[in-house]
């Protein structure tokens, strides 16, 4: 079994530890029964890696309440978590990161870099990517982690049983803010006869383990929020437009089909496998092969951005995007990087319905 990770702080206090539960790898019990559960309510579209399905909205109403950014929407690159699980949970847990503590205004470009280096950790210790369930930051916006059932690493030798709800920051020094308060007490809420049963208790993880988690400040507010009503701010990118994040993947893949009339289908097909690793802004719905024939989507795109016809072979690559970052206004240096510029820009036209 993996060894728990400890945060502490310069005294030795345990800010918090993460773990793995010891039971092999499969389907298990403990996870929302009956539904397609993935991204969650309100998902954005955005475009990082995800390999999961969008859960079902119960109602309006609900939807209008509990707006939670997708993994994509953050760009999530490693695994969803090592387990899928059937069964709601019967516990939740509050938690806080204790990494970087932004600000009540931070940007999303901000909190979405928060959240892929709490993907790394877990990842780098568990190999099953992000380890809590749900993010919540200071501005009240909260982010999809490891998905509602899937099974993550956040409360050792309770994870395929509970679900967790983490503050993004260090709590033992820190107050949370209203915004995050009135957030976990919507997604408590809502989660119940979803997520974990209706009678699930919402606990502190340093209720069941030798920790100072979710730190003194936040758990004098755990009382708020099993028993407030709460609303959460829009996701990322709402209402209906891509989240500019500078990642090229299916969504804007799909909206960049719709305004060049070609097929709707979020792929871009037979990109040469070469072009790659070299592009790692290029993420989800890209087709990598050896032998490259290209895409329609790009073909039209090189059609749209000025390339001479003999250039307009459908394919990505140094010259390709050379043009668009021309094109675009943004430094020209042929290569979709992770939070491209070129991107965030493509991705800021289509919202206004214009390439």
């Amino acid at each position: 079994m993996v060894e728990p990770y400890e945060i502490k702080d310069d005294t030795g206090i345990v800010l918090e530890v993460l773990a793995a539960d010891d039971e092999p790898q499969g389907d298990l019990q403990g996870g929302p029964q009956g539904e397609t559960v993935g991204e969650t309510v309100g998902d954005t579209g955005g475009d990082a890696p995800s390999d999961i399905v969008p859960m079902a909205v119960p109602d309006a109403q609900a939807q209008a309440a509990v707006s939670i950014a997708s993994r994509g929407s953050w760009g999530a690159r490693y695994p969803d978590g090592d387990l899928t699980l059937t069964g709601p949970a019967v516990e939740v847990f509050v938690h806080h990161s204790v990494t970087a503590h932004l600000s009540a205004d931070a940007s999303i470009a901000a909190e979405a870099e928060q959240m892929r280096a709490l993907e790394s950790v877990g990842q780098s210790r568990f190999g099953t990517g992000i380890s809590y369930n749900v993010v919540i930051f200071p501005s009240g916006r909260a982010y999809q982690g490891v998905s509602w059932n899937r099974r993550g690493t956040h409360t050792g030798g309770r994870n395929s049983t509970s679900r967790s709800i983490c503050f993004a920051g260090n709590y033992e020094t820190t107050t949370p803010t209203s915004a995050q308060i009135s957030t976990a007490a919507a997604i408590y809420r809502e989660g119940k006869d979803r997520w974990w049963t209706r009678d699930a208790p919402l606990r502190g993880h340093r209720d069941v383990s030798q920790t100072a988690c979710p730190g003194r400040h936040l758990y004098a507010r755990i009382d708020d929020i099993r028993t407030g009503s709460g609303s959460t701010p829009p996701s990322p990118g709402e209402p209906d437009g891509l989240v500019v994040d500078g990642f090229w993947g299916s969504a804007t893949t799909r909206r960049l089909q719709q305004e060049l009339g070609t097929t709707v289908d979020g792929v871009v097909s037979s990109q040469s496998v070469y072009w790659r690793d070299a592009n790692p802004g290029l993420t989800t719905g890209w087709q990598w092969v050896s032998d490259a024939l290209g895409s329609r989507v790009i073909a039209a795109l090189q059609a749209r951005i000025g390339m001479d016809s003999g250039q307009r072979d459908g394919k990505i690559g140094p010259q390709t995007i050379r043009a668009l970052q021309r094109h675009l206004g943004t430094p020209v240096d042929g290569v979709i990087s992770r939070e491209s510029q070129a991107v965030m820009a493509l991705q800021r036209r289509l919202n206004a319905g214009r390439v």
